[in-house]
């Protein structure tokens, strides 16, 4: 019984995501993209606070995409808080894009919402002392992407619950927590890269 409900479920899906996908009169297919499909990003201001975050960014239909971003923790100057620090980010967020730049039928274009998961580990060094954070963060985001030609401009703000040992600098190579030691991160900033 429980298994011709779940094939049911399934196939009731299947058929909903090839109805989505048929021809329409015009013989243009009904939420194709068109324009580019990925995209290559660095948080440039990342470099100031001692990281480099790298995001890739891939279509998956015609408003929605995928992110991926790699954070390398000591890769950089930290020129906040003048230390050291030593570890890695990992964010994966899915992007709605509500409403597309204007004429671009692409969802890395337009402005956007997404939830984001991020997680960082890593140690900062003062001299011979070591502080050990590992913090995780879900948040809430929206923002704008721009696409000229293959350049893509993207700024964003978000905000939502975090848990973690934290730290005294209250930064977290993605993220603040607010206040200092609440249950609250705040995010923003911008990104520029390519698409393709």
């Amino acid at each position: 019984m429980y298994c011709k409900r779940l094939c049911a479920i399934l196939l009731a899906l299947a058929m909903g995501y090839m109805g989505n996908a048929q021809i329409s009169h015009d013989g243009v297919q009904r939420g194709a993209i068109s324009g580019p499909k990925n995209a290559v990003k660095f948080t440039l201001l990342s470099l100031g606070s001692g990281s480099v975050r790298v995001t890739y960014e891939r279509a998956v239909t015609a408003r929605n995409s995928a992110e991926l971003t790699v954070g390398f923790i000591g890769w950089g100057e930290d020129i906040m808080n003048d230390a050291n620090p030593q570890g890695l980010l990992l964010k994966a967020a899915y992007k709605w894009n509500l409403v597309p730049m204007k004429g671009l039928a692409t969802p890395l274009a337009g402005f956007y919402v997404k939830p984001e998961l991020v997680y960082a580990d890593f140690d900062y060094l003062f001299e011979e002392h070591a502080k050990h954070t590992r913090q995780a963060a879900l948040l809430a985001e929206c923002g704008y992407q721009a696409l000229i030609h293959w350049l893509a401009f993207d700024i964003y703000a978000g905000v939502g619950p975090t848990l973690g040992n934290g730290n005294a600098h209250n930064y977290y190579h993605s993220f603040m927590r607010f206040p200092t030691d609440g249950p609250l991160a705040f995010t923003a900033g911008f990104r520029l890269g390519v698409a393709f």
